[in-house]
């Protein structure tokens, strides 16, 4: 009822403006509360955000908040199971660290300081990767948990995981729905489109040695060749034409993080972008591939249901089932893409992520090809998640597997890797990295970062 819903906004107003007066304290477990239950109600009711959010915003820590928008789709979808909503809001209470009464008003049990100091010196800002000069790096993981070697990642189960197109789970009428929305998308920001494009094949253009085919029948009078037009005027192979494509030996995978929290304009301006990418590059004979990555299911799924039946073994370490899903091959032609790439728009799909596994399968694509240069792209906007794989692992399992991952492939040499993380800072975990606050930088950033990438070693066409 409109009545209703004013004073709920006017009690949630005032609850915020209490929060935010109050400045010199640090974050407890009542802003905590606080937060979690605007971010439910927001997502619920679809109410927009209060002037005075931001400013609360800035008093949470932002691992907490990511945590927070990770769990939000889930418990939105198990509102009205009275059951399921209660353990998924305990296991956020959990994971965010704030007492169970937050969920459940049961009195909490009292927790020895010992642990809780513990738990502090676990910040995933104190990952630490393995060094160059240790042998055994690539085989021994530290633990952030432990601080112990030894301590692998593993996989519960893995026969669920899967790596399916577009059109394996939607069907041609929703492929098609889901392009419409792409195209009035793509309508609305046409100028900004076709100028970023411009940039691109600017940059790019930039960074070709280009040479000149000869002995054609069209183009410019090739001034070597004047002699013979004179001798004979009718001989028609005396121009040349310049060359304006890349050898083939360059090859670019895009990596899309396609969990609940880049629903909305992230996903969309995302899909955008990347389109437009894959366009220039394609001109340039630049194969390009566009990959997503979420799980199957929220809370484990069935691979969660088999380790209860197990007897829930301790440390069973993923307990998901990924989903890897192939948006365009590099070997397809964007003609031939359009309603698949618009897939990446669909929500229905989007769950939890699992970084370090997605980069690994990306990577091994990128491996398998003839060109020389490879680059991987990978478009996030936060910390590894699962929830069912946090609730029975140590903290930062996820992400340190990730760091991990990017350790190793930085090492190999085998490609070059780039993050950018929207809104959120992925320089923890990738070398190379660029951070933005919102979606709508994420083309220039795509445009410079990929001119800067591709232009890094000068690109030499053949001799004419």
């Amino acid at each position: 009822m409109p009545g209703t819903r004013r004073n709920l906004r006017a009690y949630y107003g005032y609850c915020s403006s209490c929060v935010v007066a109050d400045t010199d304290r640090e974050p407890d477990d009542y802003v905590a509360a606080q937060m979690l239950s605007w971010l439910f109600r927001s997502l619920l009711y679809s109410v927009t955000v209060d002037e005075e959010v931001p400013s609360l915003l800035r008093l949470w820590s932002i691992h907490r908040l990511d945590v927070a928008l990770k769990h939000m789709p889930g418990l939105v979808d198990m509102a009205n199971r009275e059951d399921d909503f209660e353990r998924a809001l305990k296991r956020c209470a959990d994971e965010l660290a704030f007492p169970s009464t937050v969920a459940t008003g049961v009195e909490p049990t009292p927790v020895e300081s010992e642990d809780a100091s513990e738990e502090e010196s676990l910040e995933l800002s104190e990952l630490s990767t393995p060094s160059d000069d240790d042998e055994s790096a690539g085989s021994n993981i530290v633990s952030i948990a432990t601080g112990r070697k030894g301590d692998r990642y593993r996989i519960y189960e893995n026969s669920h995981d899967e790596v399916l197109q577009p059109r394996d789970l939607l069907s041609s009428l929703r492929l098609r729905e889901l392009r419409d929305q792409l195209d009035e998308a793509v309508q609305l920001e046409r100028t900004g489109i076709r100028r970023m494009a411009r940039r691109l094949y600017d940059l790019l253009l930039s960074t070709i040695d280009r040479g000149w085919d000869d002995d054609t029948n069209e183009g410019l009078v090739n001034p070597n060749r004047l002699d013979q037009v004179i001798a004979n005027p009718l001989y028609d192979y005396v121009h040349r034409q310049q060359r304006s494509l890349l050898e083939k030996n360059t090859v670019v995978s895009l990596l899309i993080d396609n969990s609940a929290s880049m629903r909305g304009r992230r996903i969309l301006v995302s899909a955008i972008c990347v389109e437009m990418i894959a366009t220039v590059l394609e001109r340039f004979g630049i194969p390009t591939e566009v990959l997503g990555f979420t799980t199957q299911a929220w809370q484990g799924g069935p691979v969660r249901e088999q380790w209860v039946r197990e007897g829930r073994p301790a440390m069973p370490g993923r307990l998901n089932a990924l989903r890897h899903i192939v948006f365009k091959d590099a070997d397809t032609p964007m003609r031939r893409c359009r309603e698949s790439l618009a897939a990446m728009i669909n929500p229905d799909w989007m769950r939890e992520n699992i970084d370090g596994e997605a980069i690994q399968w990306a990577a091994s694509r990128l491996t398998r090809r003839s060109e020389s240069r490879r680059f991987l792209v990978v478009i996030s906007d936060g910390v590894p998640y699962d929830a069912a794989t946090a609730e029975v692992n140590p903290p930062g399992f996820l992400g340190q597997h990730l760091a991990e991952v990017v350790s190793d492939l930085d090492r190999s040499r085998l490609l070059e890797l780039l993050a950018i993380g929207i809104g959120y800072d992925v320089s923890r975990y990738y070398p190379h990295a660029e951070v933005i606050d919102t979606a709508d930088e994420l083309g220039r950033t795509l445009v410079l970062s990929l001119g800067r990438l591709l232009g890094s070693h000068r690109v030499r066409s053949r001799a004419a």
